[in-house]
């Protein structure tokens, strides 16, 4: 037998604490990129390609996973994590702690996990307290050696001992990030190997919600060759403990083995959760490839970038864009002023494109279309004509490299006061209070109008109001 313990052990109790730390977004996070603005050079036919980079990720109710190496770039700390799990006890399994997230692993919804002071997290949760065993000499998968049986994930799973740690050493675990894109970072930090003492380990695991994915870093996993063999195994295991996906080189028979500066991803290989679209400045879908070519209507538009996820665990849904400005580039300068934001009511907006030359020619256009017969060098908008007005202004001399610009005209909904207001009187005997209740006048100045779109209030005078 190994080591032994007094009867009364010291359970550490934790508390599940949320920090709005601000860290690296890790790579198993969901996002969409739609890449730089877009300038297109004058004479080149007015089109470009534009190109968009997001997460892919797929459903995790098959059992298959891939295995990669990934740069080591840690996106989060080794130490100084919310929740310190150091037992300064050896060989031992935390307080089973919660998820604020679904998270799924081959197949099943876990909400709960251990961690294991050998370098290990399990879902299928026992007592805590309870003996995190560290000797083994089989392989991954294994459900016959409580070593390697009872863990889930092995960040690796090796003989080490946070009992000699002198306050040096760390476990800790903290959940970063906000939805969709929490993670669950359970890190060993400078943890002494059993017996030989002078060499510490210092490793992660990265579980990211949504995805699903696990990451591994391993920044020091030296080997104690004259302990257990040096016996360590990296990877990832299912509950019944009977498949398992471990990097090449990596598991207990390739031991003893020693790395760092080392990370690997765990990501579910089902079919696709995602859909991608890119859309014009309409709102129309124009293309599902990650590379499109445009050609911008009226010289200038947006293009977006979306990106449809779906959770195989819940069934949620998260939906991101990004936008892109593609403009053709132009010899001289079109400048229709700032955007303008009035209510419906409001003065009529001029906008003037004039370049002084009675040669030139302009086509104007609304949301990248354009307005039929406007093809003067000014244009009036006119309430409620809302949108997106954009001018092209071609030079004769030099037709393929037109001027152009945009501008955004908003008129907004002026309410209105559909009913005025009713009177109020009551009479004054004496006994009866002077309480008024004003705001039953709400619904009816508001009529059909939508009272969530309208705020309400009342004031002594018209002065005041």
């Amino acid at each position: 037998m190994k080591k032994y313990y007094p009867l009364s052990i010291l359970i550490l109790l934790t508390v599940l604490l949320f920090q709005n730390k601000s860290y690296s977004q890790g790579p198993g996070n969901l996002f969409v990129d739609a890449g730089l603005d877009v300038v297109i050079p004058c004479g080149t036919g007015g089109c470009a390609n534009i190109s968009a980079d997001y997460l892919e990720i797929f459903e995790t109710i098959s059992t298959n996973y891939t295995v990669e190496s990934i740069p080591y770039n840690p996106p989060f700390p080794f130490n100084g994590l919310a929740n310190n799990l150091n037992p300064n006890v050896d060989d031992q399994w935390s307080v089973v702690e919660t998820l604020p997230y679904d998270f799924c692993f081959f197949g099943n919804l876990e909400t709960q996990f251990q961690v294991g002071s050998n370098g290990l997290i399990r879902f299928e949760v026992g007592a805590a307290g309870d003996f995190n065993d560290w000797g083994f000499s089989d392989d991954l998968p294994n459900n016959t050696d409580d070593a390697l049986g009872q863990g889930n994930v092995f960040t690796p799973v090796h003989d080490i001992d946070p009992s000699v740690g002198a306050g040096v050493d760390e476990i800790g675990y903290e959940v970063l990030g906000t939805y969709p894109n929490r993670v669950l970072v359970v890190s060993f930090f400078a943890v002494s190997l059993f017996q030989c003492n002078n060499l510490r380990a210092t490793h992660m695991a990265v579980l990211y919600e949504f995805s699903n994915v696990i990451e591994i870093y391993i920044q020091d996993k030296p080997t104690c060759g004259t302990w257990n063999s040096g016996n360590a195994a990296v990877g990832i295991q299912n509950n019944a403990g009977n498949l398992a996906y471990v990097p090449p080189g990596r598991n207990t028979s390739d031991s003893p083995w020693t790395t760092n500066n080392e990370a690997w991803s765990f990501a579910p290989a089902g079919v696709e959760t995602f859909v991608f679209e890119w859309l014009d400045s309409t709102g129309t879908v124009i293309g599902t490839s990650d590379t499109i070519n445009v050609c911008p209507s009226g010289g200038s538009e947006i293009f977006t970038a979306r990106v449809t996820y779906t959770n195989t665990c819940n069934g949620d849904i998260v939906i991101l864009t990004d936008d892109v400005l593609v403009t053709e580039d132009s010899p001289f300068i079109v400048d229709l002023g700032p955007d303008v934001t009035d209510c419906d009511s409001g003065a009529d907006v001029l906008l003037d494109a004039d370049q002084g030359d009675p040669t030139f020619t302009y086509q104007w256009f609304l949301d990248a279309v354009a307005i039929a017969g406007a093809t003067n060098p000014t244009f009036l908008v006119t309430s409620p004509n809302s949108g997106i007005y954009s001018i092209e202004v071609i030079d004769p001399t030099d037709p393929a490299c037109p001027g152009i610009d945009s501008v955004i005209i908003n008129y907004i909904t002026e309410p209105v006061i559909e009913s005025p207001p009713i009177d109020f009187a009551i009479c004054d005997d004496g006994a009866t209070p002077g309480i008024f209740d004003l705001t039953v006048n709400s619904p009816i100045v508001l009529g059909s109008q939508n009272p969530a779109d309208y705020n309400v209030s009342y004031h002594n005078s018209q002065v005041d109001a």
